[in-house]
């Protein structure tokens, strides 16, 4: 891999002021023929295509987000209408035809307690969401930062190529002093 190479050889070569990019750019133009640039060029381009053909692996997350929505709703609403089901099913068959108070259907309500049941629902939905999210949000940030490298290599051998006989020439004037 070309940036390994030149990171062994050269050390730093991303995130440099103009300065060191420069004297980087000459000794790499030194250090290699035009060929060997043009080789590197082009693998850098390669993984550079390689990685922008793996960029719909971070599209997937979002359709697993969708799916745990959409089946968290479901849950929901399927808890809601259970309860109101179970509800008027029970003051219908208990207490018939009496005639209830406004205060005794509330005390009925807040005896009944679901959130057990809603807890769990969403604790069976949020634990994938953020073990999908977080391990999701490390590999973006992961191919990202190795994007980013590949394009100030590509860069860099790009201008090393653009400049490769203007910096030979200095060289050969200077040789000839």
């Amino acid at each position: 891999m070309v940036l390994t190479y030149l990171k062994n050889r050269y050390g730093k070569i991303y995130n440099l002021t103009m300065g060191e990019e420069k004297e980087l750019q000459e000794t790499i133009i030194l250090d290699h023929d035009k060929d060997d640039l043009n080789r590197m060029l082009n693998r850098v381009e390669g993984s550079i295509n390689i990685a922008k053909d793996s960029q719909t692996l971070n599209v997937q997350p979002f359709s697993f987000f969708m799916v745990l929505i959409t089946a968290f709703s479901s849950a929901t609403v399927g808890l809601v209408a259970a309860s109101i089901t179970m509800f008027n099913s029970f003051i219908g068959k208990y207490l018939d035809d009496k005639e209830i108070k406004k205060d005794e259907i509330l005390n009925m309500m807040n005896s009944i307690d679901f959130s057990p049941i809603f807890q769990s629902v969403a604790k069976s939905i949020a634990v994938p969401f953020i073990i999908v999210f977080f391990a999701w949000l490390m590999f973006y940030w992961r191919s990202t930062a190795k994007i980013d490298k590949r394009y100030s290599v590509y860069v860099l051998l790009k201008e090393c190529i653009e400049d490769y006989e203007k910096v030979k020439d200095q060289m050969e004037q200077i040789e000839e002093y």
